[in-house]
């Protein structure tokens, strides 16, 4: 055993010693893994489903270990308690003591391991690892002790996330990266001795035999099409560039203030146990309706209505259900949505319920519509939190799902290309994706083992395609290559990315995945179109100030006048050779942007493309970057400046004039150039 405090070497004497039984007579709460009926595990990956069992007899103490098997590199964990049901207050306690062994050869020392998340069921996590990797290659098959520090310790890296707090956690994972040879091999890591320190907290775990009513969906009637821009015309200027033209601007898109909107609550008995109870409808928090929920045997269904005058403006509705017996699962019991949200819709092959009811979700539940419901929760939580100076309430548009579709297994496969299409081929959504029984049958990484894997945890994949189906591009197609870069080899990126592949989040830290805020441009561009049905892709980009004027400074943040100064612009993520914009700054370091032709668009969003120094914008982002050269005195000086630095402009007021201080540096050995976050743009772009 290595590694072991005085104190680990004692608790795990007591525990080989006097074993379960005698830490039962003393009244303790063993270590977790001896109820190894409550664990599950899940991965930060689509490749391969992870599975976690009990072993008996191979662990270090008590009689049972727990095991996670899994074979590629990206993170994979266990969890406790499956049902995220804990409630536990953490912040008495001092640390978490794990006992792990992994499997000779397991190259568990790939990243910083192990790490700790403490979750809650609202979204908010603690993340604590170790500055360096405490798993060694030179101890396989050896029992080591890790002691979680649960507060701030030297040695640790404590990341907080949507509010998480040691004041509320319902459960915890054990999380590793790396991989174990060779491929498929089982018994990768083990663990044992779970417990809290310096008191082991107590755990009930629900009745998986009672109840469980579920909200599934709250559906809105009557539907109307979003736009219809299914046609994109090229551009008359650069044949390269398309924007889209809206097919059906003519129809009815929304309901007509005044008019009878109904709201359908569907939900189900989930559980194995027969059960009623009441529900009222709440609206901006106070009741507007309510009645009485009849038994419901397991797996039966029912619906309630509610009918209300269309608003356009901001408004929740809640649907509440009391349960008069016990409830597994009590997280599932209401469902809240914006009224005017945009809605999505999913497509379920009948198989994969079945399958997502074999693993507990985020909230607790075996509910495949849970899990779904969940990760539109999280996805309205980055909406929220993804505040910055120019939007002080974040994202002000909300997504709901206001369709679910049950179809056989297989028939999602034959839609086409992919699992986007289910939105695509219906007009009445915004957008939507399908969830297939099969393991993943586009090679697009949204087969059934993906949702196995993130079950019990936000996927950020699969938000970030959610994104792109309400218009949202990918930020990362604004990153250049250095290679790519045939002026002066650098190349143009982010260095704290966004959900969207790019864009820089700061003041936020990227938790170090895809599943992140969003970053300003994103905002902007859902704020300018909110209240607006979805359609268009990338249509903010046309939101250009009328005039724009670079202010070129040094190093020291000095005027660069009269200098030689030369725009050269990305052309599907390549910087090629001849400028688009060249002359001499002024006295006073100005370099005014002629404004380019560009086709005169105005989609139904309210963007409006003009002429502006990009030319015609490539909505997905392939030209909207400008490498920026300025020489004088003999001395070469560069930065960038790309279109979502304009739209923030543009959004913040500047929408007829702005001028940008643009600092410039002479290029050392640096192969990169990372975009300033948004604060140093808004100061750059302040009235002088």
């Amino acid at each position: 055993m290595k590694d072991l405090t005085a104190y680990g070497i004692a608790f795990c004497v007591l525990l080989i010693l006097c074993g379960p039984a005698a830490a039962a007579e003393t009244g303790e709460v063993p270590d977790y893994t001896e109820t190894h009926e409550f664990w599950t595990c899940g991965a930060e990956s689509c490749a391969k489903i992870a599975t976690c069992r009990e072993v008996k007899d191979e662990g270090r103490v008590g009689k049972y270990a727990i095991i996670l098997n899994y074979d590629t590199y990206l993170e994979h964990y266990f969890a406790f308690p499956k049902y995220r049901n804990a409630g536990w207050d953490l912040s008495k306690s001092d640390h978490l003591e794990v006992l792990i062994k992994v499997q000779a050869g397991s190259k568990y020392d790939r990243g910083r391991n192990p790490r700790l998340y403490l979750r809650n069921r609202e979204g908010g996590m603690v993340r604590i690892k170790p500055n360096e990797t405490l798993i060694k290659r030179d101890s396989p098959d050896e029992w080591q002790t890790v002691r979680f520090p649960l507060h701030e310790t030297e040695g640790w890296e404590f990341f907080y996330w949507l509010g998480g707090s040691l004041k509320h956690v319902d459960w915890f994972e054990v999380a590793f990266s790396g991989g174990g040879f060779p491929d498929g091999a089982a018994h990768h890591v083990l663990i044992d001795g779970v417990r809290f320190l310096p008191e082991q907290m107590p755990y009930t775990p629900p009745d998986e035999k009672a109840a469980d009513l579920d909200v599934l969906i709250i559906e809105r009637a009557p539907l109307y099409e979003r736009y219809d821009v299914t046609r994109y015309d090229k551009s008359e200027i650069n044949p390269d560039v398309t924007f889209g033209v809206c097919a059906n601007s003519d129809k009815k898109h929304y309901p007509d203030k005044g008019e009878t909107v109904t709201f359908t609550a569907r939900i189900q008995n989930k559980g194995q146990d027969t059960c009623g109870g009441k529900y009222v409808w709440i609206m901006d928090g106070k009741k507007v309706g309510g009645g009485v929920i009849p038994a419901l045997a397991p797996r039966e269904k029912t619906a309630f209505t509610y009918e209300w005058k269309w608003d356009p403006a901001d408004h929740d509705l809640t649907f509440r259900m009391t349960v008069e017996s016990e409830d597994y699962c009590d997280y599932n019991n209401e469902l809240t949505i914006r009224t005017n949200a945009l809605m999505l819709k999913h497509m379920i092959e009948r198989g994969a319920v079945a399958q997502m009811e074999l693993k507990w979700n985020m909230l607790g539940s075996r509910s495949c519509e849970d899990y779904l419901q969940g990760q539109i929760r999280y996805m309205n939580q980055l909406f929220e939190k993804s505040v910055y100076p120019f939007a002080p309430n974040g994202i002000e548009q909300r997504v709901m799902i206001g369709k679910l579709e049950y179809c056989d297994d297989g028939h999602l496969v034959t839609l086409g290309a992919g699992p986007y299409r289910v939105g695509e081929l219906d007009m009445s959504v915004d957008g939507g994706r399908g969830v297939t029984a099969l393991p993943d049958p586009w090679g697009s990484g949204a087969g059934m083992q993906e949702f196995h894997n993130y079950a019990g945890r936000p996927d950020g994949a699969w938000l970030h395609e959610l994104s792109h189906q309400i218009g949202v591009i990918d930020d990362y197609q604004l990153i250049t290559e250095a290679g790519d870069n045939k002026v002066n080899g650098v190349g143009f990126d982010y260095r704290n990315r966004g959900i969207m592949g790019g864009g820089d989040i700061t003041p936020y830290k990227n938790p170090d995945q895809l599943y992140s805020y969003y970053s300003p441009g994103n905002v902007m561009g859902l704020n300018v179109t909110k209240g607006k049905r979805r359609g268009y892709f990338g249509e903010y980009l046309y939101c250009i100030p009328g005039e724009n004027t670079l202010l070129i400074l040094d190093e020291k943040g000095e005027p660069l006048s009269d200098a030689e100064i030369k725009l050269y612009q990305t052309e599907k993520r390549i910087i090629d050779d001849v400028p688009e914009h060249e002359g001499r700054t002024n006295s006073e370091g100005r370099f005014p942007l002629k404004n380019r032709p560009a086709d005169h668009v105005t989609t139904e969003t309210g963007c409006t493309q003009r002429d502006n120094p990009f030319g015609p914008i490539h909505v997905v982002g392939f030209n909207d970057v400008f490498l920026i050269i300025v020489k004088k005195d003999g001395v070469e000086r560069y930065s960038f400046i790309t279109a979502p630095d304009f739209n923030i402009a543009w959004v913040s007021g500047y929408k007829g004039k702005a001028t940008f201080r643009v600092t410039v540096k002479a290029k050392g050995d640096e192969k990169k150039y990372y975009s300033p976050p948004v604060s140093q743009l808004l100061e750059s772009i302040r009235p002088e």
